[in-house]
């Protein structure tokens, strides 16, 4: 799906959710967000190893729709940023216009970016000497916005290629070490779906207005890998922090 196209679903979610809203501006709330956090790989096959954490930076804009006293319905549209670290043990590469090289110790280090929309069910408590608890639990799908990764072995380096389309320096493949005939794919997949869990505090501040402050889990569950063989998928743990007007 191209840049443009996910603008325009994510224009029309927008419409069709301000049009449902209508006459209900007393049950809104509008904030803004950041949220850095820390990233991994968990992977089910011994081809691809998670290579350490990384460090993200996200931000972006929140609504909340009041169910009632306790209980709202979240959307969410954000840019984040999550950095993806995977170490394949046993590989072949061969670069364009170049021959087989053997490698033990080949790292892709990602740098992804994804608009994501994440749709979230939040509870909190009462309100007591200004501050509240609350939780979240729901879901997120991201659409991939940029691919760039830094790969590096003791005999093949490249910097900033854009795995899904390399320019003519940086182009190589990966092959299977005893099976020629199989190649891998390293680009990654343009769509990601997650699990969120989150708790936190609300520090009610002015009048109407208040700072969330908490932790949010976001679960990988779809392959972050464009591949069939490969399996692995991209969670991170965020500092999630929240401003309502």
């Amino acid at each position: 799906m191209k840049t443009s196209d996910k603008l325009l679903t994510l224009l029309l979610l927008l419409i069709t959710f301000n049009c449902q809203a209508q006459g209900d501006e007393g049950k809104l709330e509008f904030g803004l967000g950041i949220s850095p956090s820390i990233s991994w790989i968990t992977s089910n096959t011994k081809s691809v190893v998670g290579n350490g954490g990384g460090v993200n930076f996200g931000f972006g804009a929140k609504i909340n729709y009041k169910l009632s006293d306790k209980y709202a319905f979240g959307f969410e549209v954000n840019m984040q940023n999550i950095n993806s670290n995977i170490r394949l043990p046993d590989i072949n590469i061969q670069p364009h216009n170049g021959g087989i090289i053997k490698s033990t110790d080949l790292s892709l280090n990602y740098k992804l970016r994804y608009l994501e929309l994440p749709v979230m069910l939040k509870m909190h408590t009462q309100e007591k000497n200004k501050l509240s608890f609350y939780g979240e639990f729901g879901g997120v799908v991201g659409f991939l916005l940029n691919q760039k990764a830094n790969i590096s072995s003791t005999y093949f380096t490249r910097d900033n290629v854009n795995t899904k389309a390399p320019e003519e320096g940086d182009q190589f493949e990966l092959i299977n070490p005893t099976n020629s005939s199989i190649k891998y794919l390293y680009n990654v997949n343009s769509l990601r779906a997650g699990l969120i869990f989150g708790a936190g505090v609300q520090l009610h501040v002015l009048s109407n207005s208040r700072v969330d402050i908490g932790l949010r889990y976001n679960l990988g569950l779809s392959d972050f890998l464009d591949d069939d063989i490969w399996k692995a998928t991209n969670s991170y743990l965020a500092l999630n922090l929240g401003f309502f007007f």
